[in-house]
């Protein structure tokens, strides 16, 4: 067996030796000699893909040890890479994708709080410099395929304009799935919402395509015509499982075969949002043998993340379910923070286990940029931290706390450290829903075959000396599996609460006049956070953003000049009712 990528390994992001490295090949750590296309050339960077899911709750997905909705490709991700089982992600859509692509905490940049409205004048501010623009220093080449949810009241704030160098999905915070528009609630007015741009235009697209298989296209695309010597960053930020509107909120792409394969789930409402998840499942499965299929699966980091939990209760309720975990999307209980979180690499050491660890979502950004072989110093202060190594070897994680959320608006705030987490105030009055148990004596039982026989099973095998073992597979979901002892009632925590997570994960006992001492110590933590914090947007809809001025499309219009503070409505000129819309971001700029 001969391990032609060893030295690359070493030099790019190992903390071994490369004696080390040459240990590996002789076969003591398998990961690390998997077998290689060599009718393409590589980049000695790792391609960086990042999946995320919207709105997905901790009980939608297999790995977490149900039965109710199988998910054999992620699954497959998560049993040959890294489980993360005390990742953090942000209450809500727009906050965690801040985190994400700032490495900062949401609350620095005035992005914490409700998510952006359709049509707000509101966005990340120009100043703030996001990972794809880190990673383009780097020799990346930087794609954005979905959800956007940033801001883009002006061209420079749309995705092309922030990093990527493509860009093909939605600005707001989510779309029909068929027809590709979203209504704004306080108007009732529609626009269409589908881009495609590049770095000189924005340009609309226009089709009726299911759109989950759409943006899958788009990723085989992507992939298949990257030149594999260079390095991808391919961000795919899915639309499912999150609602549509509300007339017709669960939208799959065949009733009848929903109907047919998923039919044990008696509630139709779980059985239409368990359609969602498989067909986001199958997604996933085609992404990873795409890569495989170009050359670039071995020398790939893919990350799978939800950006909270699930809405399983009020506006937009998608009918995910979070269990057993107390809370729901807004919430900062586990079930609203606590992600679905797994990545997979062929060049993880210690792989196919369970970190329990602690991480958030701000650590992406400084842990992947030091995969790709660059110095986190460059970056900047940063909330986030280097995760790479505990990734890769198994370490110990650099971090002990971490800030959950600060709102100002509804006077919340929360926080973890160590095993005890602490929450001032109660943001949402749904705080003890979690979601179907996904429990039942009539579901078909797990099967970790399926996991193997996947397409991203299937594909992983092919590129790696270790896979999974079904006996893994089964081991590593028991290991996942959150039990909570049994309770009466969810303690009130409209004033405050501490809760032990090591010993109760559902936050149902409060702790907070036991250990004062504690609450001191946090109530002095969140504080510091609190003295930075840039407040947030009104949540107004600006009525000069209406898609009538820009036939019928949701673009950005405000020509906003950063100089002189100066703002005025775009004039672009309108083409036929029929013909789609291009905004020449030179010609825009000379306005």
């Amino acid at each position: 067996m001969k391990c032609p990528r060893s030295k690359t390994v070493c030099a790019l992001i190992g903390l071994l030796s490369v004696i080390s490295c040459a240990d590996s090949c002789s076969g003591k750590i398998n990961t690390m000699c998997e077998k290689s296309n060599e009718d393409s050339p590589r980049s000695d960077q790792p391609h960086i893909i990042t999946i995320i899911a919207d709105d997905l709750g901790w009980n939608d997905v297999s790995f977490h040890g149900h039965d109710q909705i199988p998910t054999p490709n992620i699954d497959a991700l998560a049993a040959n890479g890294v489980i993360l089982n005390r990742y953090y992600v942000q209450p809500t859509c727009t906050p965690s994708r801040t985190a994400l692509l700032t490495g900062r905490y949401p609350l620095r940049a005035g992005m914490q709080g409700i998510p952006l409205t359709t049509g707000e004048r509101w966005g990340i501010p120009v100043d703030i410099p996001l990972f794809p623009g880190h990673l383009r220093n780097l020799g990346y080449t930087t794609r954005l395929l979905g959800k956007w949810h940033l801001g883009y009241y002006t061209v420079d704030h749309v995705p092309t304009q922030r990093g990527f160098d493509s860009f093909v999905g939605y600005y707001n915070g989510y779309i029909k799935y068929f027809d590709h528009t979203i209504r704004q609630d306080e108007t009732n007015e529609t626009g269409y919402d589908l881009h495609r741009d590049d770095r000189q235009k924005l340009t609309i697209e226009r089709n009726k395509d299911y759109f989950t298989d759409f943006l899958t296209e788009e990723v085989e695309d992507v992939i298949k015509s990257h030149d594999a010597s260079k390095p991808l960053y391919l961000q795919i930020a899915h639309l499912a499982p999150h609602s549509g509107e509300p007339e017709e909120p669960l939208e799959v792409w065949n009733v009848t075969e929903v109907n047919l394969t998923l039919g044990y789930i008696k509630d139709i409402n779980r059985r239409k949002f368990a359609g969602m998840v498989t067909r986001l499942d199958n997604s996933v499965g085609r992404t990873i043998k795409a890569l495989k299929n170009a050359g670039m699966l071995e020398n790939s980091i893919i990350i799978f993340t939800t950006d909270n939990g699930a809405q399983t209760e009020g506006l937009h309720v998608n009918y995910g379910s979070n269990y057993p975990l107390r809370g729901l999307k807004f919430s900062m209980f586990d079930g609203g923070v606590r992600g679905v979180g797994c990545i997979y690499s062929p060049l993880i050491v210690n792989s196919s286990r369970v970190s329990n660890e602690l991480m958030h979502i701000t650590d992406w950004m400084p842990t992947l940029y030091s995969a790709a072989g660059g110095d986190v110093k460059v970056l900047g202060e940063l909330d986030g931290v280097d995760q790479w190594p505990t990734l890769k070897y198994g370490l110990k994680s650099p971090r002990t706390s971490l800030l959950l959320h600060v709102d100002e608006k509804f006077k919340v705030a929360g926080a973890v450290m160590g095993k005890f987490k602490f929450l001032q105030g109660n943001q949402v009055n749904y705080t003890d829903f979690y979601g179907d148990s996904g429990d039942g004596d009539n579901y078909p039982p797990y099967s970790a075959a399926s996991v193997v026989s996947s397409a991203a099973g299937q594909a992983i095998s092919q590129i790696s000396e270790s896979v999974a073992t079904p006996q893994q597979i089964i081991s590593l979901r028991l290991k996942t599996k959150i039990s909570c002892p049994p309770f009466q009632e969810y303690v009130n925590c409209t004033s405050r609460c501490l809760f032990d997570l090591s010993v109760d994960p559902c936050e149902t006992v409060n702790l907070s006049e036991q250990h004062p001492k504690i609450v001191e110590l946090m109530e002095s933590y969140i504080e510091k956070y609190q003295d930075v914090l840039v407040q947030q947007s009104s949540g107004l809809y600006d009525r000069t953003s209406s898609p009538a001025k820009f036939n019928g499309a949701w673009m950005p219009w405000i020509k906003f000049n950063h100089n002189d503070e100066s703002a005025s409505l775009l004039e672009v000129p309108q083409t036929s009712s029929a013909g789609d819309i291009i905004m020449n971001l030179r010609s825009i700029r000379q306005l």
